[in-house]
Formats: structure tokens, C-alpha cells, sequence
């Protein structure tokens, strides 16, 4: 067995301890395999990528991952998990099950004291970092030390390391209810 399914398996596994913790009313013990089955899940789904020979594998981790971070009330993880598969173009059918989930993090969410953010954000700063395995650019803003995570869409992750790796851009992100940056455009700074 490979370490991808072994990895998914262990995950499963303690996600039906969380279940019958949370059956037998242990909420704390749940909660907490919950949280290690979200992590374990979290593991397998970036060992895969969009790109790989079962790319379908790859969205239902995810797709996965996030719901434990849900189950886990990360609610903040489960939404960027949700941006990074769809940021890869996944089946439709796993897109519906994402949009699900969104509705249930935003109930979530009205029910909790956080505000909606949910709006257009620009930054402007140096692209200093990669992570090609969760479509996320790192930019350094220009007027501070602050540094932002950017969720981008697989598909354009390549021509953005080519034309502004390294050098100062200004982007457009949407900041989702939960504080998560995507992004919506980027260019070069003047």
C-alpha cells in the first residue's frame, strides 16, 4: 500500500474515532481526532497533485481535508483548503460538495462573532515565495515587514513564477470570510 492510501486510511480511521466520541458525547475527545484525522488528511491530499496520473485522487483529499477541518471547527483551514482544490479546476461534482461546504462555513460563521471581510484587497510588495503544492504565492509588502499568503489557480501558477518571481507586483486578492487571500489579479508594479 502507498503511503498516499496508508496516510487517507489512518485518517479515516481516526475520523471514526472522532465519530463515536462524539456519539458516546465526548465532545473534547472528538474534537481533538478530529483534528488529527484533518491533519493526517491534510498530509495525504498534498502528497497528490491536480497533475498526477489519478488527478481525481488528488480533489477528493481535499475535498476531505477540508470537511475534517470543518468537523474540527477550523473553519479558517477548511475555506483555504476549499480555494486550493478549487484553484485546480476540479470535477463538478466535487465542486458542488466544496459549495456545500461553503454554505455550512458560512452558517458557521454568522453563528460565530467574526465579521464578513469578503472584499477586494491591494498589496503591493515583492513576490518572495512558492508553494507550488498548495497554489499559494507569498508576497512581502512594500511599506511593512507584513507578509500575505495568496491562494492562485493552478493554471496560472507557472506563468506567474515566470514573469514576477522575485520582483515588486501589485495584486488584487478577495479576502474571504475567514481572512483567506485569493488572488484575483496581478501585475507588475510601476
Amino acid at each position: 500500500m502507498n503511503i498516499v492510501k496508508a496516510t487517507h486510511q489512518l485518517a479515516m480511521d481516526t475520523n471514526a474515532l472522532a465519530e463515536l466520541s462524539k456519539a458516546k458525547g465526548l465532545e473534547e475527545d472528538a474534537t481533538n481526532f478530529y483534528r488529527q484525522a484533518y491533519e493526517l488528511e491534510k498530509k495525504a491530499a498534498l502528497m497528490t497533485s491536480s497533475t498526477d496520473e489519478d488527478p481525481i485522487a488528488h480533489f477528493i483529499l481535499l475535498r476531505s481535508a477540508a470537511a475534517l477541518a470543518y468537523k474540527s471547527k477550523l473553519y479558517r483551514d477548511s475555506q483555504r483548503l476549499i480555494e486550493i482544490c478549487l484553484s485546480g479546476n476540479p470535477p463538478v461534482s466535487i465542486h458542488e460538495d466544496l459549495n456545500e461546504l461553503s454554505k455550512l462555513l458560512q452558517r458557521a460563521e454568522d453563528q460565530s462573532t467574526i465579521s464578513t471581510i469578503d472584499n477586494a484587497l491591494e498589496i503591493e510588495g515583492l513576490l518572495t515565495r512558492v508553494n507550488a503544492e498548495e497554489n499559494e504565492i507569498t508576497i512581502k509588502a512594500k511599506n511593512d515587514t507584513q507578509k500575505y499568503a495568496v491562494i492562485v489557480p493552478k493554471h496560472q501558477l507557472k506563468e506567474i513564477i515566470q514573469s514576477h518571481w522575485y520582483k515588486q507586483v501589485l495584486v488584487t486578492v478577495r479576502q474571504t470570510t475567514f481572512g483567506v487571500m485569493v488572488l484575483e489579479r496581478i501585475k507588475t508594479a510601476a
